[in-house]
């Protein structure tokens, strides 16, 4: 499963091929995360079309707090009442590229508040806001994903402690710390994710679903397994997040 990634954003790329591509590397489901509330409509469409692949997330990027119409939050709780699987995400908080910290912790706030109501998984981007989350770990929903976890060990034992997922892409390989981090994270806790079309091992290049046995076969290296016994124990994992409410 590739547990996040951004289908409505690909140019070289048609859905179809993209998912024609995933099957045939033995990608069965990808969580198609939603930027912003003109996202939603396009996820919902594709849910429809491709109902035993896409697993929808509807929510707010940090990035994009300012775009947020008035009315969001009743928007995306219909959305939400809509599709019984979808997660709620992409949420979070980041102060590198947004400085509104006031504007991300409200929306963020919200999106949580929602997820907890409706008893669903959470993806969250964190960026530049270690001691903000400090703030939001009590109002977590019980499953939650910080995705395209790419900072240092400590950050992630506080994920861990607090029952999170971590979510790993190609950038991982970037880090010089990459192999402490990996290791650093219990089997039952990793996934696997493009964050497509974003953050490919070519830069300026798109990334699809079927790069993901790649990655699974260099982060098994790096933490000395079996590629074999990680992907399915990955695949168990994205499972138990994304199967049901819970």
């Amino acid at each position: 499963m590739d547990s996040h990634i951004h289908l409505q954003d690909f140019k070289q790329r048609c859905a179809t091929d993209i998912i024609a591509g995933a099957r045939k590397a033995g990608v069965k489901k990808l969580v198609c995360a939603a930027i912003t509330e003109k996202d939603w409509p396009a996820i919902a469409a594709l849910v429809h079309t491709y109902p035993d692949t896409i697993i929808p997330a509807f929510g707010l990027h940090p990035w994009h707090t300012s775009e947020a119409e008035h009315g969001w939050e009743n928007l995306l709780e219909k959305y939400l009442q809509d599709y019984p699987t979808a997660l709620v995400g992409e949420t979070g908080l980041d102060f590198y590229h947004n400085p509104d910290r006031e504007a991300q912790q409200r929306i963020f706030a919200e999106q949580l508040r929602l997820a907890n109501k409706y008893k669903r998984p959470a993806l969250i981007h964190a960026v530049k806001a270690q001691q903000e989350m400090e703030m939001f770990w009590g109002y977590m929903p019980k499953k939650f994903v910080i995705h395209s976890y790419n900072g240092k060990s400590e950050f992630l034992k506080k994920i861990i402690k607090q029952g999170g997922y971590v979510g790993f892409n190609f950038s991982i390989l970037k880090n010089p710390a990459r192999q402490e981090v990996l290791q650093s994270v219990p089997a039952d806790r990793i996934l696997l994710e493009t964050d497509g079309p974003y953050q490919g091992p070519v830069h300026g290049q798109e990334v699809y679903p079927e790069n993901l046995p790649e990655l699974a076969a260099e982060i098994a290296v790096l933490r000395g397994e079996n590629t074999e016994d990680l992907v399915q124990k990955i695949y168990e994992n994205s499972l138990f997040l994304t199967e049901g409410q819970y």
